[in-house]
């Protein structure tokens, strides 16, 4: 029986957010089809059913992850402001998160080797995580130390999890985010 258009843009959904969650756990080299379909509820035999290849999945599913980052850190700014969506960024338990929260923390040097198109989404999530530390300001200044900012916040999530467990990668993280406080 065929599905209608709206239960399979609900499965292409949950299939992205399966690969979303399943790249940020095991990195995209080590994520397979099966393991992200299995992930969804499904068999691997529906995934050409919504996408062309692998590569379509993996940027989609970059983005997917890449806009539940952002609105997580969005949500810290309004609320909070940008000290605390820092230190929630550079938190410990962001670091020893199963799945990290923010996709360039977690896959940032294999996205740098990717296809053209998962080097696209990529770029597509740093640019929306500048613009909310900016807040989208339109000062080329503005922009710029959310740019520095953002870049230090990935390097040094990145740098705390390589080090996880030891007094350095606490280290790490208090250090950035005194940096970085306004």
């Amino acid at each position: 029986m065929r599905k209608s258009n709206k239960e399979a843009a609900e499965t292409r959904r949950a299939i992205v957010a399966a690969a979303a969650d399943h790249i940020r756990r095991t990195g995209i080299a080590e994520a397979s089809l099966a393991d992200i379909m299995a992930g969804a509820g499904l068999t691997h035999g529906g995934f050409y059913k919504h996408f062309r290849d692998r590569e379509q999945l993996i940027a989609e599913a970059l983005v997917a992850a890449g806009e539940a980052a952002a609105e997580k850190l969005s949500e810290i700014r309004s609320e909070k402001g940008l000290n605390a969506a820092l230190d929630s960024y550079l938190s410990a338990d962001h670091r020893d998160a199963e799945t990290p929260t923010c996709p360039m923390g977690a896959l940032g040097s294999e996205a740098a080797r990717g296809s053209g198109r998962t080097r696209a989404a990529a770029a597509a999530v740093i640019e929306r995580m500048i613009g909310i530390l900016a807040e989208d300001a339109s000062s080329a200044e503005v922009r710029g130390e959310a740019l520095v900012d953002y870049a230090t916040m990935v390097g040094a999530i990145t740098l705390a999890r390589i080090v996880s467990g030891t007094p350095l990668s606490d280290e790490i993280l208090d250090r950035t985010r005194r940096r970085l406080h306004r």
